[in-house]
């Protein structure tokens, strides 16, 4: 009930200040499509989109801004989810990209306001201790003496890698919290289906997306397992491209099992696993879809 009357304070608090007509957020079709999602309230929908854009955009350096502004919705639509953690966590991604990104309290409600300059502070703190330490020059080694076993002193300066932001890890690739293992496509011939299987692990307030392309309608039926009792994991699924038609969510079917079904037609999807158990630690997890 709580996060249900949260998700309902941020929508009416960004329906007020939607984008301006004009004003440009941002270049990229797929990124603005994201940011009306959250303003309409659909975060999940919003979180798929933002997430698929932010991965695409990642690659190419002359995209910051629009990147920034991918991190920066998510963060957003976690919110409107009640995942603080998850909302932090893209609130510094979107800072790494803008060092001087700010809200304006015309635009933004005051809890993502609030969040956002914590993650910032977060962010500069983890900066600060990630700093290099100056090199220690240290006194000349003294010559080996002769007939001795001279040794070779050798000073190596070292540089600590800062780094910060929630894993969200496209479907088949590595990276985030672990590893994501692809089974190849195989057709069914009993149920003229094809059948895909991917396994990894999810932290708490993780997501992450994968792809498939069914090639005629048909029922679509996708299921979870994990491990832990005391969790819960579940699935959303959409059409990749505009307009990114959402098909569905899941069931919990059992202690460790959640199923999505629905009927599909031709096209590429997005399916998303996600956890927001709020317990800590990586929980295991495969996801088997059934696809005609």
């Amino acid at each position: 009930m709580l996060r249900q009357t949260l998700a309902l304070a941020l929508a009416a608090s960004l329906l007020w200040a939607p984008i301006a007509a004009g004003q440009t957020v941002t270049s990229d079709a797929e990124v603005l499509r994201g940011i009306r999602q959250v303003e309409d309230g659909d975060y999940d929908p919003a979180i798929v989109t933002l997430d698929a854009a932010a991965r695409r955009l990642s690659g190419d350096p002359a995209r910051t801004r629009d990147l920034s502004q991918a991190y920066l919705y998510l963060g957003i639509a976690y919110i409107g989810k009640g995942h603080e953690a998850a909302a932090k966590a893209k609130f510094r991604e979107a800072v790494a990209q803008i060092k001087d990104l700010t809200l304006s309290p015309d635009k933004f409600p005051p809890k993502v306001i609030d969040l956002f300059e914590a993650a910032r502070e977060e962010a500069r703190a983890q900066a600060q201790s990630a700093a290099p330490s100056p090199a220690t020059t240290l006194p000349a080694a003294s010559p080996p003496k002769k007939g001795g076993g001279g040794k070779t002193i050798l000073i190596i300066a070292g540089l600590a890698a800062a780094g910060g932001g929630v894993a969200l890890a496209a479907g088949g690739g590595g990276g985030g919290s672990g590893a994501v293992s692809t089974t190849p496509t195989t057709t069914l011939p009993s149920e003229q289906r094809n059948s895909q299987t991917f396994s990894g692990n999810l932290g708490d307030q993780e997501s992450r997306p994968f792809t498939f392309v069914a090639t005629k309608t048909g029922t679509l039926e996708a299921t979870v397992t994990w491990q832990d009792r005391q969790i819960g994991l579940s699935l959303g699924c959409q059409v990749q491209d505009p307009p990114y038609t959402q098909i569905g969510t899941s069931n919990r079917t059992s202690d460790t099992t959640a199923r999505l079904s629905a009927t599909i037609t031709a096209n590429t999807y997005l399916i998303l696993v996600s956890n927001y158990s709020g317990r800590a630690g990586l929980e295991p997890f495969t996801l088997t879809v059934l696809y005609p």
